[in-house]
């Protein structure tokens, strides 16, 4: 109508054309939002549609992120339901020992060589028995089941590991299943506020045996320890 006006008989008159659904607002008058063109009325549902899909799957992959390692050891509990009841009594491990990567340098250089050095007992450590190109949620899992003891260090670095909060959640669906299984080593003092809702359960459940310097607080330790791990088979003192 802009370009050749001639065209249309109304266009000079006073009536002209107009807009039937805008009072008097004539069609030459009459300006379009270039924005109208580019996204109707469809156009802006299905787009708000896809946005809200989009953040609805966003939401469930962060959530999921959050709680990976829950998720994956209820898969593996699941799958592995039906083998329990033919699992040997015979362990293959005395003592599976979780413990934060910080503290590697205790376990190795103060724990090992009393349970293992003194008292003949065989522990399990990640750094050393978890198999190689197995993936690590069934090395945790498996190590802890072959094991007849779970011996858990408590510490901050313990807190923050993520992988150690998972042995922990494995550990205590153990427990469910074996009695006094658990023992609990205070390696190092850790605040109530940085500790997880596992740590502080575990705590308040279970009788814990703390480490401590000093030659009296040393030898108190390891009697307690070895209360708590006497009635494995091949204990003994050399």
């Amino acid at each position: 109508m802009k370009s050749n006006p001639l065209l249309f008989q109304d266009y000079h008159t006073t009536r002209g054309y107009r807009c039937a659904n805008m009072d008097n607002i004539t069609i030459p008058s009459f300006v379009l939002n270039p924005q109208a063109c580019l996204l109707g009325s469809d156009a802006v549902a299905f787009t708000i549609a896809v946005t809200c899909v989009l953040l609805f799957f966003l939401l469930l992959l962060t959530i999921l992120f959050r709680f990976r390692w829950h998720a994956r050891l209820w898969l593996y509990q699941v799958c592995r339901s039906g083998r329990r009841g033919r699992r040997s009594r015979r362990y293959k491990y005395d003592v599976f020992v979780s413990y934060a990567e910080e503290d590697a340098r205790w376990v190795l250089q103060e724990l090992l060589p009393v349970t293992e050095g003194r008292w003949g007992l065989n522990l399990c450590l990640h750094q050393r028995d978890f198999r190689p190109g197995k993936h690590i949620v069934d090395n945790i899992a498996d190590c802890v089941s072959d094991s007849e003891r779970v011996v858990l260090v408590f510490s901050p670095h313990f807190a923050r590991s993520e992988w150690c909060q998972f042995e922990l959640k494995l550990c205590q669906s153990v427990v469910m299943e074996r009695d006094d299984v658990m023992v609990l080593v205070a390696l190092q003092e850790t605040r109530s506020r940085d500790m997880s809702g596992a740590m502080l359960a575990v705590l308040r459940t279970t009788t814990y045996i703390e480490w401590e310097d000093g030659q009296d607080a040393r030898q108190a330790f390891w009697g307690r320890l070895r209360l708590a791990l006497e009635d494995l088979d091949e204990i003994h003192v050399v």
